[in-house]
């Protein structure tokens, strides 16, 4: 195998390509990149059994062929080659020469024959969507996805089509995390994929505000394959059975509090410098006329807040896990969170102060009244 292609180009996709490289594999093979150089394109494929990522690049093909390549060397080492064409040539031995401007690398490439096939997807048609819409989806929910492995199929985010919309949701016991947006014209689709591809999935899309090029996924009854931009992107989907997270959203609320998001954050944050896993403190919320009451004590300190705020209906005082509460609020889009409460043990839904298509459910903890 011999091409040469341009280096910005050629480093500009190894470190996407490499992030579905396996970093502890027994096989070798599954360590290493794909490079198959045809006709005018070099081929990059990563995978892992789990999560794949291909692409091409535009390159002088001299001598076709397929080969291995350790990902983390030869990403460091065409990283560091000078700017301008690069040339890539193996020998009979499996010896990878990388040439450029006056330097040269070498390196023990591997032979192709184990590496895996990825998934081979039949259907044509499926999901259409914008990039900037799923991105910032994504970007919304995948803070509540379960670290639980003993519960698999909440390790990943629910991508639903239904009624001319898409859901994404995101659940553990203690929290959960829905986005609701119009995408009319879907066929109907219900599949979980596991929250480690979405956010490669995530890196991979960028602004596309005249949606140019939509985001296309096509799936099967175990893989997903999500076209973006140059990238496909294979991924297994998650068995099981997702609960019916609507049943976990609070319908009625005996308090209703707007605060500024700001501030808000900036409250919890303090807190948090006194949180840890040797200090494990709820954050403690008092809700009266006009005014949010925030403190947090322990140990290592203390922090009391003021916060002024619109709040209607009964004074409460309820408790948060302070992390749980802070990653809905950063969720939060605009100046303003909203924030419905029922009691002191039930069920908080966090959304935005316009507009109902984002919402949190957090549940609260006990603290000292």
């Amino acid at each position: 195998m011999k091409f040469t292609c341009d280096k910005t180009a050629l480093y500009e996709v190894l470190p996407n390509v490499a992030k579905a490289a396996s970093v502890k594999t027994p096989m070798e093979a599954l360590a290493a990149i794909r490079l198959a150089a045809a006709g005018t394109e070099l081929e990059l494929t990563g995978y892992d059994l789990e999560l794949g990522i291909r692409t091409q690049i535009p390159a002088a093909i001299e001598e076709e062929g397929v080969m291995l390549v350790d990902s983390r060397l030869f990403s460091e080492i065409v990283r560091r080659m000078p700017d301008g064409i690069v040339s890539v040539e193996t020998d009979s031995h499996l010896k990878i020469t990388i040439t450029g401007s006056g330097t040269s690398c070498q390196l023990a490439g591997m032979s192709a024959d184990e590496y895996p096939d990825l998934p081979d997807i039949e259907q044509q048609q499926g999901a259409v969507i914008p990039q900037n819409l799923l991105r910032s989806m994504i970007d919304q929910t995948i803070y509540a996805v379960s670290l639980d492995e003993t519960k698999p199929v909440f390790t990943g985010e629910l991508i639903e089509m239904a009624d001319d919309a898409i859901n994404i949701v995101a659940l553990d016991n203690y929290r959960m995390a829905l986005r609701t947006e119009p995408l009319p014209g879907q066929e109907p689709m219900k599949f979980v994929v596991p929250a480690k591809a979405l956010r490669e999935i995530e890196h991979l899309l960028e602004e596309d505000e005249k949606n140019e090029k939509p985001c296309i996924i096509r799936l099967d009854q175990h893989h997903a394959i999500f076209e973006v931009r140059h990238y496909t992107v294979y991924t297994r989907l998650l068995a099981g059975e997702f609960i019916n997270y609507r049943r976990s959203i609070p319908q009625t609320s005996k308090t209703e509090a707007v605060i500024s998001r700001r501030e808000l954050i900036d409250s919890l944050e303090r807190c948090a410098l006194l949180i840890s896993e040797k200090n494990k403190t709820a954050v403690r919320f008092q809700f009266e006329d006009g005014k949010l009451l925030i403190s947090c004590q322990n140990a290592v300190g203390s922090v009391d807040d003021q916060i002024s705020c619109s709040v209607t209906g009964e004074k409460m005082i309820i408790g948060f896990n302070n992390r749980y509460l802070l990653d809905a609020v950063r969720a939060v889009q605009g100046d303003q969170v909203r924030m419905f409460l029922t009691a002191a043990d039930r069920a908080v839904r966090v959304m935005e102060a316009d507009g109902d298509n984002s919402v949190a459910v957090i549940m609260p903890v006990q603290v000292r009244r």
